[in-house]
């Protein structure tokens, strides 16, 4: 009786991975999923190469999602074991941190994309760094380098790692000031850098032959930071942009694009309410494709590079107009998820800095880690929810600890 009730956090998370299993471990096909499913070579490798094992030892896509949900399950556990341990959570507690982490895989643990591997990567990387804080110790600084690298090889959005990995070791080093502190964060960084650089220009080496057809490459139209620069420049662009441009090839594209997109009312001029932005990137999206590609042709280059020159060239000449669009971006998302953490990073700070306290730099960490995951891909990409459960919810339990934690300590001052 002891053992189960000592155990009943992993009784609950077992219990519920086994129930969603059983109903369906039938994939859910996004139309992101044909990119892992082929390998796309714009992509990090590290989900393409599950999926091929797997269906190599297994010949079922079902496999994938078993492993994945399994993961996530395992990952949950681990976290929860993790932050009850540190900050000494009673079973209620515990229990609620354990059904709160559980909500997103209800919606994602069959899709075919890399939501729920990353989600499972992310809470892992969260739990070594709060052991890394509270203990410095070389096997916990390999955990998190291997999570990080693990991270940046399976979604691009985890980019915004880098700057995160640097303010922490900062953190860190101002805890345990030493010269092999500092030898052993550094030897830290670099294999992340050295390691996540190598493994994406090998896959791309290997994958080389995608490229080879000139003709397969011009009209190549990957998903990166400039799709997404592109759509926000001929979002904020009027008719008066095109002089602009010197080439007539260029200017009578963007001419057909922005008379297409005018009457539509998909530009930034419509504006009118807070779905404009997100309704207006598919009708940029849909109508440029075509014509770009064609463009692409007709210039001897490829898609992406004519992204890149009228995004450089549209943006730099109304910077003022693209900064506020931004910044609408981020109130007509989520906004209170940038107030929310900012505020409590500032917060965390002062205690920091006051009291070098190992809580305030958890929450500096949580804290920047959302920050820096909604400006990237306010920056850079779309707004889509399931872009935010690797954070937002790491978020909202870490304000919920601190309460609980605040709640307990005025109950023994009485």
């Amino acid at each position: 009786m002891t053992t189960i009730k000592n155990n009943i956090i992993e009784i609950m998370v077992a219990a519920g991975v086994l129930i969603i299993l059983l109903y369906s471990s039938v994939p859910d096909i996004y139309p992101d999923s044909q990119r892992f499913l082929t390998g796309n070579l714009h992509d990090p490798p590290l989900y393409s190469t599950i999926i091929y094992v797997m269906q190599l030892i297994f010949g079922s896509l079902n496999s994938i999602i078993i492993l994945q949900t399994l993961f996530v399950g395992f990952s949950i556990i681990y976290f929860t074991r993790t932050v009850a341990v540190h900050f000494n959570l009673d079973i209620i507690i515990k229990s609620f941190v354990a059904l709160f982490l559980f909500l997103p895989i209800l919606k994602f643990y069959n899709s075919l994309i890399t939501e729920p591997i990353s989600y499972a990567f992310s809470l892992l990387f969260v739990s070594f760094v709060i052991k890394l804080i509270y203990n410095l110790s070389i096997q916990n600084i390999v955990w998190s380098t291997i999570f990080v690298i693990v991270l940046l090889l399976t979604r691009n959005q985890f980019l915004f790692l880098y700057p995160v990995v640097l303010l922490l070791y900062l953190g860190i080093l101002i805890l345990y000031s030493s010269k092999k502190t500092f030898a052993w964060l550094l030897i830290s960084f670099l294999s992340i850098f050295i390691i996540h650089n190598a493994s994406i220009n090998l896959n791309k080496y290997v994958k080389k032959n995608y490229l080879e057809n000139k003709s397969l490459s011009n009209l190549s139209n990957a998903k990166g930071i400039f799709f997404f620069t592109y759509i926000d420049a001929i979002y904020i662009s009027t008719d008066k942009d095109i002089e602009l441009f010197e080439n007539e090839n260029i200017q009578n594209t963007l001419t057909s694009i922005l008379s297409k997109l005018n009457n539509k009312k998909a530009l930034i001029k419509y504006y009118d309410n807070r779905g404009h932005y997100s309704l207006s990137l598919k009708e940029i999206r849909n109508y440029s494709d075509i014509l770009l590609k064609d463009l692409a042709l007709k210039e001897n280059t490829n898609v992406t590079h004519l992204k890149k020159k009228i995004s450089i060239k549209i943006i730099t000449a109304n910077f003022g107009k693209y900064t506020k669009h931004i910044f609408k971006k981020f109130y007509d998302s989520t906004w209170l998820f940038v107030f929310v953490p900012f505020l409590m990073m500032l917060a965390s700070l002062i205690g920091f800095i006051k009291y070098k306290s190992k809580y305030s730099l958890v929450i500096i960490f949580v804290s920047v880690f959302a920050l820096t995951n909604h400006s990237v891909i306010y920056l850079f990409g779309r707004v889509q929810p399931r872009y935010f459960i690797y954070t937002d919810f790491i978020l909202l339990l870490f304000i919920f600890i601190t309460f609980a934690i605040f709640l307990k300590r005025e109950k023994n001052i009485k």
